[in-house]
């Protein structure tokens, strides 16, 4: 319930201002050393079983990168810096910084590849994206450039280096730069770096990737900000589920559940919007891989951050499901999924990884 006295439009408002002054809510937060002395207790959720199924996940991980370059193997060339993207969000997830610690080598060399292939002039300046058309029908490169944008930002926190930090800087402002002059005139994204179309999946993944950037203390246009969360709310159906396309496609739990996290993330808590989205997700999260649930793990990449937000009961009611449900997929030290192993490995570390508390994007 919203405090008394208080309104959906002025928690926006409120919200909309601490985004443009870089107020504690998308504050910069380092990350801690991946040691003991640091980590919260957690103890109900991370038993010794899983803290040691997420060290083998981590070092398969390393093991799979592909040192040469720093990203890793993909089933498709066009998913790779998407995939290359999250494995690194996953090592951060662990404590892990590019300078200094166990793998901290492997994340260093993921984030320069990233660096290397963010486009530097051109009508596609600041796009990260690994492919030489970025307009091809195949390619849809605004995916990859969120989640790029997402862990540069996350990694700008835990880096001591000033030359990265240097680089790092200036490559998350040019990447914000693209992502702010792409918005669609009714709010979104969509697959391609251009104003025109715009989707929910790709939408959520520009918003992260923003708020990532204002951690890092980048300065952030609160309008755009203020128009992609209208177009989640817009997006949102009287059941409380979020639509694929604004007025168009069927709502899913996965992009409800990505909405909840944005719009948590801008500081709207108990609203009305909220509320209808957490009870959608109750009647149709389905924690069973894969015969009942489409897109499991992208699924529960966003369902376990929206519960980790909400906390409490829904959290502990929803932590211990899928955490069971991740071990008894396990295949060895790696998860396989539709779309790869990285792909299931990475998102599996991710959602078993919220515990540490280590990313700041997935605070409250």
């Amino acid at each position: 319930m919203l405090p008394r006295g208080t309104t959906l439009s002025s928690l926006l408002v409120a919200a909309l201002a601490a985004l443009a002054a870089g107020t504690p809510a998308w504050a910069q937060q380092r990350g801690p050393r991946a040691d003991e002395s640091t980590k919260p207790q957690v103890a109900w959720e991370l038993g010794p079983e899983t803290r040691r199924v997420i060290r083998q996940g981590v070092e398969w991980l390393a093991e799979e990168q592909l040192k040469r370059s720093g990203r890793w193997p993909c089933r498709r060339p066009e998913w790779q810096l998407s995939v290359t993207s999250l494995a690194g969000l996953a090592l951060v997830a662990h404590g892990v910084s590019p300078d200094r610690g166990p793998h901290s080598d492997t994340l260093r060399r993921c984030v320069e590849w990233l660096l290397d292939n963010q486009k530097q002039e051109g009508p596609f300046k600041g796009l990260i994206c690994d492919r030489p058309n970025p307009m091809e029908a195949k390619e849809r490169p605004m995916h990859g450039h969120g989640f790029a944008l997402l862990l540069l930002g996350q990694v700008y926190g835990t880096s001591h280096d000033p030359a990265l930090r240097e680089r790092l800087h200036v490559a998350i402002v040019a990447g914000v730069r693209l992502t702010e002059r792409t918005i669609s005139p009714r709010g979104g994204w969509y697959y391609y770096p251009r104003s025109q179309g715009d989707e929910g999946s790709v939408t959520i993944t520009q918003l992260q990737a923003l708020r990532s950037a204002r951690n890092a203390g980048i300065a952030v246009s609160s309008s755009v900000v203020e128009r992609a969360l209208e177009y989640v709310r817009k997006s949102q159906q009287p059941d409380g589920g979020v639509q694929y396309m604004l007025n168009r496609g069927n709502a899913s739990a996965a992009l409800t559940a990505a909405g909840v996290v944005c719009l948590q993330s801008a500081g709207e808590y108990g609203s009305d919007a909220i509320e209808r989205g957490y009870a959608y997700l109750r009647r149709n999260i389905v924690i069973e891989f894969p015969e009942r649930q489409k897109w499991f793990f992208y699924t529960h990449l966003y369902a376990a951050q929206a519960m980790f937000q909400r906390g409490g009961a829904a959290w502990k009611g929803y932590f211990p499901r899928i955490r069971q449900e991740l071990l008894s997929l396990k295949q060895g030290r790696h998860w396989e999924s539709p779309y790869g192993s990285v792909y299931g490995t990475a998102i599996s570390l991710l959602i078993l990884q919220l515990p540490n508390r280590f990313l700041p994007i997935y605070q409250r």
